[in-house]
């Protein structure tokens, strides 16, 4: 495979890792230029419907989470039958090489990459998705000591709209939890116990349990307690052996129920305070020294019976002279025991404290806690100061002693106590739609306050302003009020009545209103200039700016008759050949009127005896023609 370019995109330079399912290899994206991990699938299980389902499983396990202690998924392809992940590239070592290199690690190092994976967990349990392959193989670790949790290839979704879960009993039979090895249901507590099966490695160098089968290992994961042998006293504190205890607990009510519980006592022990492991862990201890006594009892009962067998032999071969002083010693016995008795039943109340059971604190104030208990001579210490946005501020969020444990007078409780949610940033919001300013407080786990609408110039919907205000600290889920705009004020005017009113005297009336559009229709019963007619009603109310419609009278003009159109034309005079110079003169005839039109000396021998006269008119006029004065001819012309 080095060598070879998948996708026409990553390039595979060097193989890093061989698991049981697939193949890891170092490779370029070529168009990111970014050096990725590579994982690709086995070719034998390539025609393997089950084992492929798994591999995408992986992807979309890993796809769906986002947080800096999971290996990033970049991408998913298949090209031929190569399917393979592009994933995050960690520059380190697996958490298995690196207990193999180093030995057992510090325990405040095992805490911290304990810690991380624990925060890696808390955010997929968060997103429904349950590992169910916790393993120093699958945790890497960068260089500079960051953790990362890989291989979601056979993770379990918590409900049906997530990952479908590939089988019952899968993963490392090292780091089984009881109720995988026996096939049974599998929770959040089950990559706990994993977790505390690593975390154990961390501190020892070495798996709990080992067997010559797996099968072997599994019963002991489900019937043998985890042991610190001798090696290790003074190197691992007590608190430490205890939350590896509080991590493996075969049953699973027993253990940390969620990510969050095993950070805090991480933390706890980080800043060196008590998380008083012993108090949670004393029915347990009960239980066990229980069963040792049952033990013994039933040991004693048995010896005394062999015993008294002894001296019922031995009581046969004595003489009978002695059952009398026999007698007399049982009978002295006997008066002396009632004695006693009697005795220790006057006195008894002056030894024996009373017991109480422990009522639930949790969700109450200190103030209510105390009142509660100090009736029965108890205390209540704060042992820690938690966020914790599920309880209200101030509440208990834990107790020690838990809730139906015996307590006795003097004795001390230690809770718990809600600071509420973490402090957050409050966003700002202003001039943001109010569904985008809720989807903001969402993502920084606040929530949405009192809301007001106010008139504004903003946009109706628009925040206008808000209470905290930007950048300011508050607890998680704290509501943020806002102000919300509602758009520019509507301001109703009447409408005025601008019937019989000249259009410039109506403007006057109609400040606030915006004109539209002016037409024009006669009517002469009217005065001409004025409005007829309003597209608004007058007296109704209206909003400010709104538009009105006018009609104004105009009187139309009587329409002029048209002028004939005037008509250019000539009149063509033929002149007599043998004249060298005549005078032509040419009449226009008129209703007992003429009038001349052409008077002018013409030189037949220079312009020829061809005369054109230029004439202009309408209609049907008739034309006198005279040469030298004497009348040469007549016309008629149609300008037609």
């Amino acid at each position: 495979m080095v060598g070879n370019v998948l996708g026409n995109r990553y390039e595979i330079l060097e193989k890093i890792g061989d698991g049981g399912m697939a193949f890891v290899y170092k490779a370029k994206c070529r168009i990111l230029n970014r050096t990725v991990a590579l994982k690709v699938l086995r070719p034998e299980f390539v025609d393997d419907e089950e084992f492929v389902l798994k591999f995408k499983n992986e992807a979309l396990a890993s796809a769906s989470l986002a947080h800096p202690n999971i290996v990033n998924i970049y991408d998913v392809g298949q090209e031929d039958r190569t399917h393979y992940i592009v994933m995050e590239y960690i520059d380190g070592l697996n958490l298995k090489d690196l207990i193999k290199k180093e030995g057992p690690l510090d325990p405040f190092y095992a805490l911290n990459i304990t810690k991380q994976i624990a925060m890696a967990l808390s955010q997929a349990h968060k997103n429904g998705i349950i590992h169910r392959d916790i393993k120093p193989h699958n945790i890497l670790i960068s260089k500079d000591g960051l953790a990362k949790v890989a291989d979601f290839g056979i993770a379990k979704a918590t409900t049906s709209t997530t990952i479908t879960a590939m089988g019952s009993v899968i993963g490392s039979v090292h780091y089984f939890s009881p109720e995988q090895a026996r096939g049974g249901y599998v929770d959040k507590s089950s990559d706990l116990y994993s977790l505390g099966i690593v975390l154990y490695e961390m501190l020892t160098g070495k798996v709990p349990f080992k067997g010559d089968t797996p099968v072997n290992i599994a019963l002991k994961h489900i019937n043998e307690e985890i042991i610190f042998s001798q090696e290790f006293e003074g190197k691992i504190s007590k608190e430490i052996k205890m939350l590896v205890c509080k991590l493996t607990q075969k049953n699973q009510i027993n253990r940390y129920q969620n990510a969050e519980e095993l950070i805090r006592d991480i933390e706890y022990i980080e800043n060196d305070i008590e998380p008083d492991f012993e108090e949670d862990y004393e029915y347990y201890a009960t239980q066990k020294l229980d069963t040792l006594n049952e033990e013994i009892k039933k040991q004693i009962s048995k010896d005394y019976k062999e015993e008294g067998a002894k001296v019922d032999m031995r009581n046969k071969k004595k003489k009978s002279n002695k059952r009398i002083l026999t007698i007399l010693a049982v009978f002295v016995a006997l008066i002396l025991s009632l004695g006693l008795t009697f005795a220790a039943y006057m006195v008894k109340d002056l030894f024996i404290t009373k017991q109480y059971e422990m009522p639930n604190l949790e969700n109450s104030t200190i103030d209510e806690a105390r009142k509660r208990l100090e009736t029965i001579g108890v205390k209540v210490q704060i042992r820690r100061e938690l966020y914790d946005d599920s309880v209200e501020k101030d509440h208990i969020i834990t107790q020690i002693p838990k809730e139906g444990s015996k307590i006795k007078k003097g004795q001390v409780v230690k809770v718990d106590v809600s600071k509420g949610g973490e402090p957050v940033v409050v966003p700002n919001l202003v001039r943001e739609n109010l569904e985008e300013a809720d989807n903001i407080l969402e993502k920084n786990n606040l929530k949405e306050g009192i809301i007001e609408y106010e008139f504004s110039s903003l946009p109706e919907g628009t925040v206008i302003s808000q209470k905290p205000k930007a950048f300011t600290e508050v607890e998680e889920g704290t509501g943020i009020d806002l102000v919300v705009s509602k758009g520019e004020e509507v301001k109703l005017i009447k409408v005025p009545n601008l019937i019989g009113k000249t259009i410039e005297d109506a403007r006057t009336d109609l400040v606030g209103f915006t004109i539209g559009s002016i037409s024009y229709k006669e009517d002469k019963t009217k005065k001409e200039g004025v409005i007829l007619e309003q597209s608004l009603r007058a007296g109704q109310h209206v909003e400010e700016g709104t538009k009105i419609d006018l009609t104004v009278n105009e009187y139309k003009e009587e329409p002029e008759e048209e002028s004939p159109k005037v008509v250019k034309k000539q009149i063509s005079i033929a002149l007599p050949e043998d004249e060298e110079i005549v005078n032509v003169l040419v009449k226009e005839i008129g209703n007992n009127s003429s009038k001349t039109i052409y008077n002018k000396e013409i030189n037949i021998k220079e312009k020829g005896n061809i005369v054109s006269v230029p004439i202009e008119g309408t209609g049907e006029k008739e034309y006198e023609i005279y040469v030298d004065d004497a009348l040469y001819g007549t016309t008629s012309v149609d300008f037609e």
